[in-house]
């Protein structure tokens, strides 16, 4: 389908079935970090996860620390070795600060909250 289509009812409800299986699948994504030199593996945050990061002053920081799940930022082993000693303080010591934003982006817009919506007027031009 291409992106000028206009989205019908019956269109919806054909979709229905794939619309809920892929809701209900785990989406994640495979990201190159420079500082690290290698990728890491991160998964689409909940709707309630995007919120309260909204909210948070170290909300990227909070995005990275719940969406990166390999390596798992989790793990006590971890955060012992890097001499954390707040869980969240590992995102800082181990990527870079600027990293942290564009993972954190990298996130939301595999959960859509970023660049899913346009215009027609943008998509055709």
């Amino acid at each position: 389908m291409n992106k000028n289509t206009k989205i019908t009812l019956q269109e919806l409800i054909k979709r229905k079935e794939q619309m809920l299986e892929s809701k209900n699948k785990l989406k994640t994504k495979e990201l190159y970090v420079a500082s690290l030199d290698g990728t890491i593996t991160v998964e689409c945050p909940t709707s309630s996860m995007a919120k309260e990061a909204q909210e948070m002053d170290n909300g990227d920081a909070y995005m990275v620390y719940q969406c990166v799940k390999e390596p798992n930022l989790k793990s006590k082993e971890l955060r012992d070795a890097f001499g954390c000693v707040e869980p969240m303080e590992i995102v800082e010591k181990v990527f870079a600060a600027g990293e942290i934003p564009q993972i954190a982006l990298e996130c939301l817009k595999l959960a859509g909250y970023v660049d899913s919506v346009k215009a027609v007027d943008d998509i055709k031009n």
